[in-house]
């Protein structure tokens, strides 16, 4: 764990963020907005995994399990806070249940468990492809 690479965390959350920004502004496009808000709720879940899998893809040499699982978590997260801010912003109906504040906490914390799953999901698949530099 002594090995956490937080330049891999910050490009893989970075980019995993950018891509839920690009989703909540292009859903406001009239016409096809529906189209990007139904990728928004799915990217909900890909999003953060993607993330996750990002940090074990960015850092350098081969991750151990808890290492990439905990930079995985920190870069979910922050496409999960993002996501969810930028839900809570535009008032999506997605939240309306539980209100957009709720929403956007469920999100942050959805975005941390997913990212571990996606940061536990990459040291399998770079073991599979051959890829540890």
């Amino acid at each position: 764990m002594n090995n956490l690479d937080m330049q891999s965390v910050l490009k893989a959350g970075a980019i995993a963020a950018g891509v839920a920004i690009a989703l909540n502004v292009l859903s406001f496009i009239p016409f096809i907005g529906g189209i990007f808000g139904f990728l928004l709720i799915c990217g909900g879940i890909f999003i953060p995994i993607a993330g996750g899998m990002g940090y074990g893809y960015f850092a350098t040499g081969k991750e151990d399990t808890q290492t990439s699982a905990i930079g995985g978590a920190l870069s979910g997260g922050v496409s999960g806070i993002i996501m969810g801010a930028g839900s809570a912003l535009i008032g999506s109906d997605t939240l309306s249940v539980s209100g957009p504040i709720a929403g956007a906490l469920c999100l942050g914390f959805m975005g941390f468990a997913l990212g571990a799953i996606g940061g536990v999901i990459w040291p399998q698949i770079q073991d599979r492809i051959g890829g540890a530099s």
